[in-house]
């Protein structure tokens, strides 16, 4: 009996001090916090904007990527299409828009380019608490890699903060 009171007691004082040395990875958008969209062209289409480089919100302070001009499309997997119609955002709803270089033709019509960016809201109450339970993600052309750091997350943040009534998101689903 004495025995197993010993090596319950070595065990238990183990998995404390163990435990007490233990963190849990801080999640940085700058760490890869928010992953690329791989399939959201098969998601639901919103729609799109043609946004001219002349456009005035590009502006205001902060403005960091996607303050572009370009074509831009707008796609929603199923959760965010359930908060586009209620008002109310779960977690796991993502918003992806894709923005392409708007290219003139020889005959001078305009039409799509390559892909500029594609950026991205996830929804995650808890992950993303310090930005309304959102992260955001932005992927250069071609690259899967997430290039915002923690203040880029903060920059997007503060003009989705216009948005607060409508749960920090811009797009709105009309239906066809």
């Amino acid at each position: 009996m004495r025995i197993r009171t010993v090596i319950l007691t070595v065990f238990v004082t183990a998995a404390t001090v163990a435990l007490a040395f233990f963190k849990a990875p801080v999640v940085r958008a700058d760490d890869g916090g928010v992953a690329f969209p791989d399939g959201y062209r098969n998601w639901i289409f919103l729609h799109s904007s043609l946004v001219p480089g002349t456009f005035s919100a590009f502006s205001k302070s902060p403005c960091v990527k996607p303050c572009t001009n370009g074509i831009f499309h707008f796609y929603a997997n199923e959760r965010a299409m359930k908060g586009l119609r209620s008002g109310v955002y779960d977690d796991g709803a993502i918003i992806a828009e894709e923005m392409l270089e708007f290219a003139i033709g020889e005959k001078g019509t305009g039409g799509e380019g390559h892909r500029v960016l594609t950026a991205v809201m996830v929804k995650d109450s808890h992950r993303y608490a310090a930005t309304g339970g959102w992260g955001f993600g932005n992927f250069d052309e071609g690259s899967k890699v997430n290039t915002l750091d923690t203040n880029g997350q903060q920059a997007c943040f503060q003009c989705h903060m216009s948005r607060k009534d409508n749960g920090y998101v811009f797009t709105q689903y009309t239906v066809r």
